[in-house]
């Protein structure tokens, strides 16, 4: 399976917890690529999830933001130029308010609405005294194929309910390692300690 050309959607983690759950939700794991294009420097997982053929990529160790995924994602294109997705699937952070209570954990999938692309750049905008910030730029909307399998998403969710649960829960099973993850040895931990 390491023929580039039978590769369609490609899949951009920011983080190792978001790279290790790509990993464990394929159907099938092919490996690693047996060679990528001159100056690909991007380490790869290949694999299935479903009927789609699916390339895995994470951002280097230490490097974040826009700048980075863009660099992952346009080396992708050159090992794999057959890709028509492009997802960064990541675990964020929340966005807690009054009107969308987003918490860490929750699942969310935008969507255009009300003349939006249903992304928008949340740090581009503008300020006038006495005014709110002022938003001026939204990204362009998915693509159709993106935004019709959303559609049947929320028609099945609808009809039947989801069963994430039960796939975390056969994901662990599979793996008992990671219902408590170590870092690896002589890994330092990211981030704050637990307290107890």
């Amino acid at each position: 399976m390491n023929a580039p050309g039978i590769y369609t959607v490609g899949w951009i983690c920011a983080i190792h917890p978001e790279y290790v759950a790509a990993q464990e939700f394929l159907d099938e794991e092919y490996g690693t690529p047996a060679s990528v294009a001159p100056r690909d420097d991007n380490s790869y997982t290949l694999g299935r999830v479903g009927e789609h053929k699916v390339v895995i990529a994470a951002l280097p160790s230490g490097e974040y933001g826009t700048a980075s995924a863009s660099r992952v994602g346009a080396n992708m294109l050159t090992s794999f130029p057959n890709i028509r997705i492009g997802l960064m699937v990541g675990i964020a952070g929340g966005a807690p308010s009054v009107e969308n209570d987003v918490r860490l954990g929750d699942i969310v999938i935008s969507v255009p609405q009300d003349g939006e692309g249903g992304v928008f750049q949340y740090d581009f905008g503008k300020t006038i005294q006495g005014q709110p910030f002022q938003h001026t730029r939204i990204l362009n909307q998915p693509p159709t194929l993106l935004r019709s399998a959303v559609s049947n998403v929320m028609v099945k969710h609808q009809r039947k309910g989801h069963q994430i649960q039960q796939a975390i829960d056969a994901v662990l099973d599979k793996n008992p390692r990671l219902h408590h993850p170590r870092p690896f040895e002589g890994h330092q931990r990211v981030g704050p300690r637990p307290t107890s």
